[in-house]
């Protein structure tokens, strides 16, 4: 039966599990129990289900060798390409392309052959041709995808990966550039309204980058409660996880104060606000903004995803690494610190809270915030005749 989907708008999903496995999955509008829309979702789950049996019967005669290797590239593709994000399947086409290009050139036409000298010598490349850093990206896309065909694709071998016993590589630490705390305090002195608000929120959470970008006011922001949700789809086989986190009082601040100030009432809690065209749109990418506010500044350039991992670097040096778990979302202590072997699953999220704003980030985060209140027009003009409404709605759903 179809699946009501409310982190996808209210969308339809149809599934197909087999054997007690989802096998393939396909996102249809929203709309009313047994209407069209559910109705269309329904009948593609019994045509595909009846299309996957079919197959899977001729698989089991005719998939060996050559052809069973290229039907575990194609299909996973096809997997990532309807469950995951644009991003994610860019970069995984890219990795299986390069990988199927290597099995080309080495003569490899069964998976049986994909020994683990063969696939270390392949990473070996990556690394020489790219970083240590890249081959490690590439080891974790080419598990993901056999641990997929493991479960998904008949005839494909069971049991423990050989990447598994390929260790990742060693990594520059001069690959990751995290910068020091006053380059960081520089940055925020750069920003103004909503940039500053932005910045405030990576550090105060620790969020990616796509995670603020989605952030809704309606889903996400609990103002009265000091809350934020965060979601990600890191889970296995790129499922959705969420997480709540409390908020520091001056991210409180920094958020009620651009509710207020936004000049364009959507809800997406960021939005465009360059040209009336694109007013209110939510953002899909912020390429040059970390490049200018550094340059303004006059520090080394860092992205986003510095922040995320200074917050990291000064929570776990208060609180611990449990605490550095919690706010990066990790699942596994192990993803926050290999070094460490053991770590407590939950932890007060107060550490959190006093370590970021007790820092000197944080104390210029409360000078700022203050600065911005008393530069805040009495009364804000709302531009609602400008926002795309329609279009904003949709691209948030």
């Amino acid at each position: 039966m179809p699946t009501l989907r409310k982190d996808r708008g209210n969308a339809w999903m149809g599934r197909v599990v087999i054997d007690g496995k989802q096998v393939d999955c396909k996102f249809f509008p929203p709309g009313k129990v047994k209407g069209p829309e559910w109705l269309a979702a329904r009948q593609w789950e019994v045509e595909r289900r009846k299309e996957l049996l079919a197959s899977s019967a001729t698989q089991v005669t005719t998939l060996t060798g050559l052809e069973l290797l290229l039907a575990w590239g194609e299909q996973y593709l096809d997997y990532v390409k309807r469950t995951m994000s644009r991003s994610t399947y860019v970069e995984k086409t890219t990795v299986m392309k390069a990988f199927f290009a290597y099995c080309r050139e080495e003569g490899i036409d069964c998976v049986e052959r994909l020994t683990k000298p063969i696939l270390y010598q392949f990473l070996v490349d990556v690394s020489d041709a790219h970083t240590a850093h890249r081959a490690n990206v590439y080891r974790k896309n080419l598990l993901a995808a056999w641990n997929w065909g493991i479960d998904s694709v008949e005839g494909f071998p069971q049991g423990r990966s050989v990447l598994e016993r390929i260790k990742p590589f060693p990594v520059d630490a001069g690959e990751r550039y995290v910068p020091p705390e006053e380059d960081i305090v520089k940055v925020l002195r750069e920003a103004r309204g909503q940039d500053l608000v932005m910045l405030l929120t990576y550090y105060y959470t620790g969020a990616r980058r796509s995670e603020v970008f989605r952030l809704s006011w309606e889903k996400d922001i609990r103002l009265d409660t000091g809350q934020i949700r965060l979601i990600d789809h890191k889970g296995r086989n790129g499922q959705q996880r969420v997480r709540w986190l409390s908020m520091h009082p001056e991210l409180i601040k920094a958020l009620t104060w651009w509710r207020k100030a936004r000049p364009c009432k959507v809800d997406n809690v960021f939005m465009q606000t360059q040209n009336e065209s694109s007013m209110g749109l939510p953002f899909k990418q912020r390429l040059h903004l970390m490049n200018r506010l550094c340059a303004k500044a006059g520090v080394k350039p860092f992205g986003f995803h510095a922040l995320r991992h200074k917050a990291a670097a000064i929570t776990f040096t208060s609180g611990g690494l449990n605490a550095a778990q919690i706010l990066m979302g990790h699942s596994r202590a192990t993803t926050t610190d290999i070094y460490v072997r053991s770590a407590g699953l939950y932890s007060n999220q107060d550490s959190i809270l006093s370590a970021l704003g007790e820092s000197e980030i944080g104390q210029a985060a409360e000078e700022l915030l203050e600065q911005m209140e008393m530069e805040m027009p009495p009364e804000v003009v709302i531009r609602e005749a400008f926002c795309n409404q329609g279009q904003v709605t949709k691209l948030v759903q």
